[in-house]
């Protein structure tokens, strides 16, 4: 699988600009419509006393005037819908977002997931779950304060993305831990990008005032089977990030 993974646009069901202009198409005919018949029916019964000529100059002119005016209801209405279009993309975004570090958030990461799943053939293509814990995270916090520790958690979470290149979805699944979905090609390849990704985290400390914070990860890793679901897989990728812990943290281990 060479294609780039990606978060699902729909994630929230928003429509496209263009949907969601043309969903506003029937209600605007249908106020136009009734416009008509309102100002019709009106100049129908006031002027219907009247010399014939009148009245059919002012049911003519009862129809031109709201005639007249769709050009403005049209603009207006296209004006608004790009605003209600664009708070609702808003809305989406944050739903699939985590605030913090700006990457998808648990539900996003789930939905993706569950996605590229369904639409990758197992037995032709490779596809793996990593699970990203800080190490001693707890010390950051208790050490230099929680506003420090956010700002490590946006530089890992920066170091983690920078590693794991295009082709994977990263996410923040909550606290100090990460997900990604990679796609690879060989087991050898999988193994580099697990490594790439400890090794930047390691490498590569967070610059606050001054002060250098180091923190490594530790790293569990769930080759996706046919039989697999992304709940089954993120299961057997944090009884390896444990396994990783227990043999000293900063390192990666692959799930049986």
């Amino acid at each position: 699988m060479d294609e780039i993974l990606k978060l699902e646009t729909d994630l929230c069901d928003v429509p496209s600009e263009r949907e969601f202009a043309s969903s506003m198409v029937m209600p605007s005919l249908l106020v136009l419509a009734l416009a008509l018949f309102i100002a019709f029916s009106v100049t129908w019964y006031t002027t219907k006393g009247y010399e014939p000529q009148i009245h059919s100059q002012a049911l003519r002119t009862s129809i031109i005037l709201p005639l007249l005016i769709v050009p403005v209801c049209t603009s207006v209405i296209a004006i608004q819908s790009h605003r209600n279009h664009k708070r609702m993309l808003a809305v989406a975004e944050l739903a699939r977002t985590d605030e913090m570090t700006g990457l998808a958030n648990r539900r996003a990461f789930m939905h993706a997931a569950s996605t590229t799943l369904d639409e990758t053939d197992l037995n032709y293509a490779g596809l793996s779950m990593f699970i990203v814990d800080l190490d001693h995270f707890k010390q950051v916090n208790d050490v230099y304060g929680h506003e420090t520790g956010d700002e490590v958690l946006i530089h890992a979470a920066n170091q983690i993305v920078r590693a794991a290149s295009g082709n994977s979805i990263v996410a923040r699944l909550g606290g100090e831990e990460f997900a990604v979905l990679v796609s690879y090609k060989t087991v050898a390849e999988l193994h580099q990008r697990a490594e790439a990704i400890r090794h930047q985290v390691a490498a590569t400390p967070c610059q606050h005032q001054g002060v250098s914070i180091n923190v490594s990860a530790s790293i569990g890793v769930c080759i996706l089977h046919p039989r697999d679901t992304v709940s089954s897989a993120l299961s057997r990728a944090d009884n390896a990030l444990y396994e990783a812990k227990d043999q000293g943290r900063n390192r990666f281990v692959v799930a049986a």
